[in-house]
């Protein structure tokens, strides 16, 4: 068991340390090719600034930040990448091509991201401290749209992506997942609108990675496998 534990530890702070290290000049596989996904027509536009629906979306908001609690607080602090993910994954990640994994997954994320900051900027929503001075929140955000969450979709991408290689681990990855587009209301940063659609175009942007052959050939090539039960 100790065993088991020292080499996760040594993968995670592989991990870590890659996400540092200066990337190879090398051409990226595309998982993600150009209008494979409508997320603008998936997701629709959202409610008029001065519509009862905003005031409705705006309550939640205020009605979580009142009930937020310390753990909330450093739950929706902590970053959004793999390696959040990562203690899921327990003895699993000691069966695969760790640095593979991160890269392979990493272009992925970035490829979603790029398509979906033109779809935030066209609808131009403003985040709730931005347009409500009494909504008070606990980080910082880009100065990008709030609609739809960025944060909602790119955890939904994660733990589906990674779902392909672990796909015991499914259940808890997808949960966590969930819990990091909640926690953006949580924050103050986000409209619950903004991670409902987000989680809807997180799923579609996965469907469609999935399905393509640059990714079967990742998931392959890395050797995903069922992993292993932690405490096995």
């Amino acid at each position: 068991m100790k065993t088991r534990l020292t080499a996760l530890c040594w993968m995670l702070a592989l991990l870590t340390i890659t996400a540092s290290a200066p990337a190879q000049q090398t051409a990226s596989p595309v998982y993600l090719p150009a209008g494979s996904v409508d997320i603008e027509k998936l997701i629709g536009p959202p409610p008029a600034a001065d519509s009862p629906a905003m005031q409705t979306q705006l309550a939640i908001v205020l009605w979580l930040q009142k009930t937020r609690t310390p753990e909330q607080v450093a739950f929706v602090r902590t970053k959004l990448d793999l390696e959040r993910f990562a203690p899921l994954l327990g003895d699993g990640l000691l069966s695969v091509d760790g640095i593979d994994l991160k890269q392979t997954i990493d272009e992925a994320i970035v490829q979603v991201r790029a398509d979906y900051d033109a779809v935030k900027d066209k609808f131009g929503v403003s985040r709730p401290f931005q347009t409500y001075e009494e909504v008070e929140p606990v980080m910082r955000a880009r100065p990008v749209g709030s609609y739809p969450s960025g944060h909602a979709i790119r955890a939904i991408v994660y733990a589906r992506l990674l779902s392909e290689f672990f796909p015991e681990r499914r259940d808890a990855l997808m949960e966590l997942a969930r819990q990091v587009g909640y926690g953006r209301v949580i924050a103050g940063v986000h409209y619950p609108m903004d991670i409902v659609a987000g989680q809807k175009a997180g799923h579609a942007y996965a469907d469609a990675i999935i399905e393509q052959a640059s990714f079967k050939e990742a998931v392959e090539r890395i050797g995903g496998v069922q992993a292993p039960a932690i405490g096995d």
